[in-house]
């Protein structure tokens, strides 16, 4: 089983709380963590200090979020040299959401994500890309999505994360689809733990994620009783994804760690 985690820039800018709470994740040997950047102005400033915080303060390695959205070839030129000379190799590669209405190209940008992650290719990046097991609110459906992942497969990335999915037979759609179209990309399961049912019925709403009742109907107005349903339906996730060939996971800690690792501990105890 190999893990890594995402965080992101604080608002409130401070950056050694966040790795803060990555040192008491570290023990658990992440391969890597990526850090999210926004689609414009500030959010990127926020995402570069947050790497210099992790750079000055920690040796795990870094892979960096960039979006396209909004952005000329030479912003994102100019943007991957700074990546660059702050010694990071890796690159998550995304489109980026829309303030409003559907995404057009950016005059002199990248049309699509493959051309994108092309580009970042040839600046010696190495890319990940996204995957969904469920359609992207954007998309044209699965089929689109699974031919988009093989475009940005076939443009030079290796591997891909996958947006944070609770249905096991959406996971094995991707998983066969990707055989059945061979496509030569390293799948990472995008896992996100329950820290509050109601705000990941939110965030889901917004990403095209169906949370099944039987997650749901386990939540109620314990906090230790939510706490402990979080801890198993996360292991039985993991287990899950196990068992068709998955084993690869990136956690979205929301900056936190605490349910993290309990998760993990009670992991240690169940192998």
């Amino acid at each position: 089983m190999k893990i890594s985690y995402e965080f992101y820039p604080p608002k409130d800018l401070n950056y050694q709380k966040v790795v803060e709470e990555y040192s008491l994740l570290s023990s658990h040997g992440p391969r890597f963590i990526s850090i999210t950047y926004g689609a414009l102005g500030s959010s990127q400033e926020k995402s570069v200090g947050l790497i210099k915080a992790f750079k000055e303060n920690v040796g795990v390695e870094i892979v960096a979020h960039l979006t396209l959205v909004g952005k000329s070839k030479q912003e994102v030129s100019l943007i991957v040299d700074e990546f660059s000379d702050l010694g990071i190799k890796k690159i998550v590669a995304l489109r980026g959401d829309v303030a409003k209405g559907s995404f057009v190209a950016h005059q002199d940008g990248f049309k699509n994500t493959a051309e994108f992650v092309d580009f970042l290719v040839n600046k010696n990046m190495e890319v990940f890309v996204s995957a969904y097991p469920e359609p992207h609110p954007d998309s044209q459906g699965f089929e689109f999505d699974i031919n988009l992942l093989k475009d940005k497969t076939l443009a030079g990335s290796k591997q891909s994360i996958s947006q944070f999915c609770f249905s096991m037979d959406e996971y094995q759609k991707l998983v066969n689809a990707m055989k059945a179209k061979n496509i030569q990309n390293d799948l990472t399961a995008g896992i996100m733990p329950i820290y509050n049912i109601n705000s990941l019925c939110n965030m889901a709403e917004r990403c095209g994620t169906k949370i099944p009742s039987e997650i749901i109907n386990q939540f109620s107005d314990d906090p230790l009783q939510n706490e402990q349903a979080a801890i198993n339906i996360c292991i039985k996730q993991i287990y899950d994804l196990q068992a068709i060939g998955v084993n690869n996971f990136h956690f979205y800690t929301l900056n936190q760690s605490s349910l993290l690792n309990k998760i993990f501990q009670e992991l240690e105890l169940k192998q």
